[in-house]
C-alpha cells in the first residue's frame, strides 16, 4: 500500500470563506468534503512503518476526485477523501493521524494487518489522504474506511468504501 498523504491544497478562497463562516473561537473541527476515487500527481514518498508497504506517496494538488462510495480494487486504482480544517486561523496545523480500516492484508513479510494509520496535519485548505493500489497482496475486498482523528485517537470524521477485488480489466 502506498497511501496518499497530504500536499494537495485545492479551493483555498472557497475554503477560507467556509472557514470564516463558521464559530470563532470554538474547537478546531475537521471535516470531510469529498471523497471516492481519486488522481494526484505524486511528489515523492515517505516512510509509513504503520503500513503494508512501509511507505507513503506524497502527492501535490490539484486532487481530481470523482465521487463514489463503492470501489473496484485493480492495481494502480486510487480512492480517499478531501478534508479541511475549521475553526482555525490562517496557517494553524491541526495535527491529526489518518487511520485506514480495512479487511486483513496479508503482507510478504508475515505481518496481517486490518489497520494503517500515518501522522498528517488539517488546515483551512482542502488537504487529501488516500490509498493506492500497488501490491496485489492488497487487493482485498471489503469495507474500508478512512478516520481522521486528533492525536488522543478522537475522531473527527470518518468515511467508508464499499471495495470490490477482482473483477479489473486487463491492462
Amino acid at each position: 500500500m502506498r497511501a496518499l498523504p497530504l500536499l494537495a491544497l485545492l479551493f483555498p478562497a472557497l475554503l477560507a470563506g467556509a472557514g470564516l463562516a463558521r464559530a470563532q473561537g470554538a474547537e478546531p473541527a475537521i471535516e470531510i468534503l469529498n471523497w471516492g476515487l481519486t488522481r494526484a500527481r505524486d511528489v515523492g514518498t515517505e516512510a509509513a512503518p504503520d503500513t503494508p508497504t512501509g511507505y507513503n506517496r506524497l502527492v501535490d494538488g490539484p486532487v481530481d476526485v470523482v465521487r463514489a462510495d463503492k470501489i473496484t480494487a485493480c492495481l494502480g486504482t486510487s480512492f480517499g477523501v478531501m478534508y479541511a480544517a475549521f475553526n482555525v486561523p490562517d496557517f494553524q496545523v491541526v495535527p491529526i493521524m489518518i487511520v485506514v480500516r480495512h479487511p486483513v492484508i496479508h503482507t510478504p513479510d508475515g505481518r496481517s494487518m486490518q489497520r494503517s494509520s500515518w501522522p498528517d496535519g488539517a488546515i483551512r485548505q482542502q488537504r487529501y489522504a488516500g490509498w493506492v493500489f500497488e501490491k496485489s497482496y492488497e487487493l482485498v475486498s471489503g469495507v474500508w474506511t478512512f478516520s481522521l482523528q486528533d492525536t488522543h485517537g478522537r475522531e473527527f470524521a470518518t468515511r467508508s468504501f464499499d471495495v470490490t477485488a477482482g473483477s479489473c480489466p486487463i491492462s
